[in-house]
């Protein structure tokens, strides 16, 4: 049990996040400066400054022995993909995509990861991990 955990890689997309919570923290400052008796007006940036957060924490791709699972936004579900499902794997500078077939309803998609959500260092690991085991589907 514990070795099948130390495969599994998991990726974050703190890129954005980190944006949207300094930009916030600044953004509640200056209105808390520059009218602190309409302190009301900073709901909907504390709103997205909550949801930045989450996003901070949120696990965007794991890969393990044997499936990939890409969780593209805080409310959609899970999209887990088996190896063996996957027919082909292609890179461009700002995306991949990842052409599979699921086994039980047969039917065909593909898989649209965005790479600008990762910073430089975790989108090279994320794209050396995947080069790694599926180097066999690549087109």
């Amino acid at each position: 049990m514990e070795s099948k955990n130390q495969t599994i890689k998991q990726f974050y997309a703190r890129h954005l996040a980190m944006f949207g919570i300094v930009f916030c923290i600044i953004a509640i400052i200056a209105m808390l400066v520059i009218s602190p008796k309409f302190g009301y007006n900073i709901a909907p940036l504390l709103s997205i400054l909550v949801i930045s957060i989450l996003q901070y924490f949120m696990v965007y791709i794991t890969i393990g022995e044997d499936f990939i699972t890409f969780r593209p936004a805080l409310i959609r579900s899970n999209i887990n993909v088996l190896f063996d499902e996957i027919k082909s794997i292609r890179y461009e500078p700002k995306k991949v995509f990842i052409e599979y077939c699921n086994k039980i309803t047969k039917q065909e998609s593909t898989l649209k990861i965005s790479l600008s959500v990762l910073d430089n260092d975790t989108k090279t690991e994320f794209l050396n991990t995947l080069h790694t085991v599926l180097k066999d589907k690549e087109s």
